[in-house]
């Protein structure tokens, strides 16, 4: 019930937003608090805002980007004057479990690299943060890595959003259709 509140209050400032003209700035504004906060995910800030103005989903993916980079950003500034210390007083269960531990290897491994497959993926994103605030404080690096990754997430789905039904629709109609050929051809032998 949250959730539908949440998404029904986005809807409705990016709606005020487009009709006057600052939608993307509300897509930037959005997106940081959503990063920040992590109480809505970006994406349920860009789809809304590309089916709204699909001929901006460029403009919508590199402010939305933006704004979630600065929010990730922001957010590992925090977690960096946290410190291990105060990490392990909120949440004592991380010096025992095994898979902080590997998150701990996998982080001192591939550095930023991993925040930028992170950033781009599905992944929380929080827990890396929350890791490399407290291990390895290199702003720039981790600014850059988040909005490289989330220029890619957000494009993608962007791009999808912009072009659906007519592109989207005929792809999925044409792989059907060569699906459906192939399922016939196998089923005559």
């Amino acid at each position: 019930m949250l959730v539908a509140r949440i998404e029904a209050l986005i809807y409705r400032i990016l709606r005020f937003a487009e009709a006057g003209h600052r939608l993307l700035l509300a897509c930037s504004a959005l997106s940081f608090v959503g990063t920040l906060t992590a109480a809505w995910p970006v994406t349920a800030v860009v789809v809304p805002a590309t089916l709204m103005a699909a001929g901006r989903w460029r403009a919508i993916t590199g402010v939305a980007a933006l704004g979630s980079a600065i929010g990730a950003t922001v957010l590992m500034v925090v977690f960096h004057h946290l410190g291990w210390t105060q990490l392990y007083e909120r949440f004592p269960e991380l010096a025992t479990d095994p898979s902080w531990a590997q998150v701990v290897d996998w982080g001192t491994r591939y550095g930023t690299a991993a925040l930028f497959l992170i950033a781009a993926s599905p992944l929380p994103q929080t827990p890396a943060l929350m890791f490399f605030g407290a291990l390895r404080p290199d702003y720039a690096g981790v600014f850059v890595a988040m909005l490289a990754g989330k220029l890619l997430k957000y494009g993608v789905f962007a791009w999808v959003s912009s072009h659906f039904p007519e592109r989207v629709g005929r792809s999925l109609g044409a792989l059907l259709r060569r699906g459906r050929k192939q399922g016939t051809g196998d089923s005559d032998v």
